[in-house]
């Protein structure tokens, strides 16, 4: 069916855009657990509020404030934390930490990286900062630490030491920890890392962020939740998923738009209201919106009276054909 918009025939009918982009919010003041939170959106309307740009955060915070609410509510935002070893270490001992006491705090949400102190602690940083490092040698059951004193990034640290030795640190229990801290000056990269595995409820891109700007406490957690603090500008905060709060649905509004087109065919044998030809041209149609960027589009035919789509249609006297759609 290559072809189907060049040729001399032209015949006409209506296309029907539905376009889902407007997001309507509901405030509940109800408090609830996130998970419960999450059902009660899904039953009643379509999922926990997805945030996509400045606009609907403005709208979101509008809607809250508007219903006298001035706090903290849930919104469709979670992270896992998971976080692992660079060289895929994961038996016993890979859940060994060395925290201090006031870490992982995930400033700015975007600390993933793990360095260690001349004390010995560990504290989550964000992978770009460069700091030094410690390679290890050899198997785990048989390693040397090995420092490095050039500052690099995570990543650079983890490819030196991949290039040099085996892989950045391991740190498996006191004994390897003790070890480490007492060949580093200051903080250092060890192997724990995270990826930042952040997600809405309804399964949009998380593209827009719009964070608040200090810590976000994980202790031990293995999922977070977010909300938008109404205190803090309406920014993201990720806290545990099990506090009570109110929160935030949305519901989609569909705007409908009718449009015509004018189609030419390159065999006027092809019958355009054939079901599979209709589907065909509604998948390149498709096709050429996701092309120019506009997702969010259901394409629809609109039948006339006698039930087709697509009419001949006559100009003038000299009875040429034309299609327009």
């Amino acid at each position: 069916m290559e072809g189907i918009f060049i040729g001399v025939l032209c015949l006409s009918g209506c296309l029907t855009f539905s376009t889902c982009l407007l997001h309507q919010y509901h405030f509940m003041s109800n408090a609830k657990t996130w998970t419960e939170a999450q059902s009660y959106c899904r039953e009643k309307y379509t999922d926990l509020a997805t945030i996509e740009n400045t606009e609907e955060m403005k709208k979101l915070n509008d809607t809250v404030s508007a219903a006298g609410n001035s706090s903290e509510v849930w919104i469709g935002l979670y992270s896992h934390i998971d976080w692992k070893w660079s060289d895929g270490f994961n038996q016993s001992g890979a859940e060994y930490r060395n925290w201090y006491p006031s870490q992982p705090n995930n400033d700015l949400a975007n600390e993933l990286c793990v360095v260690m102190s001349a004390s010995g602690k560990w504290h989550d940083y964000g992978c770009h900062t460069q700091f030094q490092s410690v390679c290890f040698n050899g198997t785990l059951e048989d390693s040397d630490f090995v420092p490095v004193n050039t500052a690099k990034t995570w990543s650079e640290a983890q490819r030196h030491c991949r290039e040099h030795y085996t892989d950045l640190a391991t740190v498996r229990n006191d004994t390897d920890n003790n070890k480490i801290h007492t060949l580093i000056p200051s903080f250092a990269w060890i192997g724990l890392y995270r990826d930042p595995q952040i997600y809405w409820s309804d399964g949009s891109n998380y593209s827009f962020s719009s964070w608040y700007q200090g810590d976000h406490p994980l202790g031990s957690m293995k999922v977070v939740c977010g909300v938008a603090d109404l205190e803090k500008g309406g920014n993201w905060r990720l806290i545990s998923c099990e506090e009570r709060k109110p929160f935030v649905c949305y519901s989609i509004t569909t705007v409908k738009t009718l449009v015509k087109m004018r189609v030419k065919l390159e065999d006027s044998s092809l019958d355009l209201n054939d079901p599979a030809v209709k589907e065909q041209i509604l998948k390149e149609l498709q096709d050429r919106l996701k092309e120019n960027g506009l997702s969010g589009v259901t394409l629809k035919w609109k039948e006339q009276a006698d039930g087709k789509v697509f009419h001949k249609e006559e100009k003038g006297s000299d009875k040429k054909k034309k299609t327009e759609l």
